[in-house]
């Protein structure tokens, strides 16, 4: 076996223990809009699902694939987006990330994937409310 062993923090053991938002979307008031991102050769894939009304955040849940980490960073962005101006895309990004959840160097390839699909949901919002 070759390097070290990888060790979680308190909050990825928590969040990866609960998944707090893994779930189906709820229905509720608002426009439903998805962002999905993917990268299989870094074992990561994410799809958050949110209701917005009135240019935020009502609800976002996720579907997502990956490391122990990945799935504490999805968790954990889900519960940051829910109020968030979905112009404000910019202040959840994979460096957040990994300082909330102390997260070693080498997760940052699948915390970009979690970033991606905030972005392609903030993106797919911005352009619903264009519409």
């Amino acid at each position: 076996m070759s390097g070290d062993p990888i060790r979680y923090s308190a909050s990825v053991r928590d969040l990866f223990a609960r998944l707090p938002g893994a779930q189906a979307l709820a229905p509720g008031r608002g426009t439903v809009v998805s962002g999905e991102a993917m990268a299989l050769d870094r074992g990561a894939w994410v799809r958050f699902e949110a209701l917005i009304d009135h240019g935020r955040v009502v609800e976002c849940v996720f579907r997502a694939w990956g490391c122990p980490h990945g799935l504490a960073a999805a968790a954990w962005a889900c519960a940051e987006m829910r109020g968030l101006a979905i112009d404000g895309a910019g202040a959840i990004n994979a460096r957040r990330l990994a300082e909330a959840l102390d997260a070693p160097a080498g997760k940052m390839g699948r915390l970009l994937v979690v970033e991606d699909a905030m972005h392609a949901l903030f993106a797919e919002a911005r352009a619903v409310q264009l519409r």
